[in-house]
């Protein structure tokens, strides 16, 4: 059981799968069976049985199907290569309309409204996540408490049982997930609600089982995401995440509704923004991805730098199947610099809120290592003697805008995970030994 089961309704067809994109050349009607739930279609008919607590079963009667049965606005064609050549690459190049997407559906959301003020009322906030939507989840942290003055505790989801002793009534569990049925994240769900914890959703599948669980629901509207490496809904929920950031900061009375406001403002200019970053980045990454050596690599950042250090770590990993390690660089020297030696690849990941990397970027170059700061263009750091050893990668301007930064800094990590592959012949849609939504323990 608690693996997601959706039934497509065709005119003349039915079909059972367990994500919604396989349903489309069906239909957009989707039923959502519960956990307990089990049945057979045919061309003609829709059976579902629900288990009793007592033993048995009965048959749900049509009132029950059709308040479980959703239309989903997506098309087929959202869930095709549109001409190119994988999703992945397809999914990166999309990024600037889900941005947008996400903006426009979520900005003047009362939804959004409510959640913050869920947050600023809370005892203690936990954030959940797992993978890729756990660095989203330390970007919220991050603004959080910057912009919000609320701390946030992230947790990686199949971490949370060890530490679930510390939640209580008055806590608010921030859940996010971009399928809405991983295995652990739901698990930590389950965990909270059953000691009174109020659960926030983030998802990007309406009708997922984590919509269905959490008492308050917000969602990223990225549309389908078929690769198996996370990059739209990436920067989705970055974007979700930031703007509620900014309605807790109001809550709680660290901002005021002009500040959140021209916050807001700034994020509408985040599509553009990502867009002139990937037309920069592909040309950086293809070139590196011909001239990269070695099997392992560091990515090293400070405060935001570093969770976008960690997503673009995980990129690497399992698409270009490289060892890639991110630390928070000023980690680096209590331990990690032991592996530093000339020609070792360092990746430095500089923000506005952490200029103190330029140090960081001196110290492994000092050590010979092939060192990359990849930086918005605005953003001036002291290189001091090593500056002629250090290759810099210059992207779109944030104007100092801590917000804007996740969206410039992130797309060069997956294009150049994603060239890498395609030269070594790997299939980036489908990763070995890794599917898109894990839903076993």
């Amino acid at each position: 059981m608690r693996s997601p089961l959706l039934i497509g309704l065709g005119q003349s067809t039915k079909a059972v799968a367990s994500d919604i994109p396989a349903l489309l050349e069906v239909s957009r009607t989707i039923v959502f069976l519960d956990d307990g739930e089990f049945g057979y279609v045919s061309p003609t008919e829709v059976a579902i049985y629900r288990l009793l607590p007592g033993g048995g079963y009965r048959k749900l009667s049509p009132e029950e199907v059709a308040a479980k049965t959703k239309t989903v606005e997506l098309s087929p064609e959202a869930a095709s290569k549109g001409g190119y050549p994988h999703f992945m690459i397809k999914e990166i190049y999309e990024q600037p309309q889900a941005v947008r997407d996400t903006y426009e559906g979520n900005v003047d959301d009362p939804l959004l409204e409510r959640a913050a003020s869920l947050l600023a009322q809370a005892d203690r906030v936990f954030v959940v996540a797992a993978g890729t939507s756990y660095h989203a989840g330390l970007v919220f942290t991050t603004f959080m408490a910057r912009r919000a003055g609320v701390p946030a505790y992230p947790v990686i989801s199949s971490e949370f049982p060890y530490m679930a002793d510390a939640m209580s009534k008055d806590d608010v569990l921030v859940a996010v997930s971009q399928s809405g049925e991983t295995y652990d994240t739901l698990a930590a769900v389950r965990e909270a609600k059953e000691r009174g914890a109020t659960v926030l959703g983030v998802t990007n599948v309406l009708g997922s089982a984590l919509d269905r669980e959490a008492h308050v629901k917000l969602y990223t509207r990225a549309g389908p995401e078929i690769g198996v490496a996370a990059t739209k809904t990436f920067l989705s929920q970055v974007m979700l995440l930031e703007l509620l950031s900014h309605r807790v900061g109001v809550e709680a009375g660290r901002l005021d509704r002009s500040e959140a406001k021209s916050f807001a403002e700034a994020l509408r200019s985040a599509p553009s923004i990502v867009s002139a970053a990937i037309e920069a980045s592909d040309p950086v990454a293809t070139a590196l991805s011909a001239t990269l050596g070695g099997t392992s690599l560091y990515i090293l950042g400070r405060g935001l730098g570093h969770a976008v250090a960690k997503e673009g770590s995980l990129k690497v990993k399992e698409i270009a199947y490289l060892h890639a390690e991110a630390y928070p660089a000023g980690e680096s020297k209590h331990g990690p610099i032991a592996l530093v030696e000339p020609g070792f690849p360092v990746f430095i990941v500089a923000t506005s809120d952490a200029p103190e990397v330029a140090g960081n970027a001196v110290e492994m170059a000092a050590r010979g290592g092939r060192v990359f700061v990849v930086r918005p263009a605005d953003l001036t750091l002291e290189l001091s003697s090593k500056a002629g050893q250090i290759s810099q990668v210059t992207l779109p301007p944030s104007g100092g805008i801590l917000e804007l930064e996740p969206f410039i800094l992130t797309p060069i990590f997956q294009l150049l995970s994603y060239r890498i592959a395609v030269r070594r012949g790997y299939n980036p849609d489908k990763p070995r030994n890794l599917a898109k939504t894990v839903t076993v323990e």
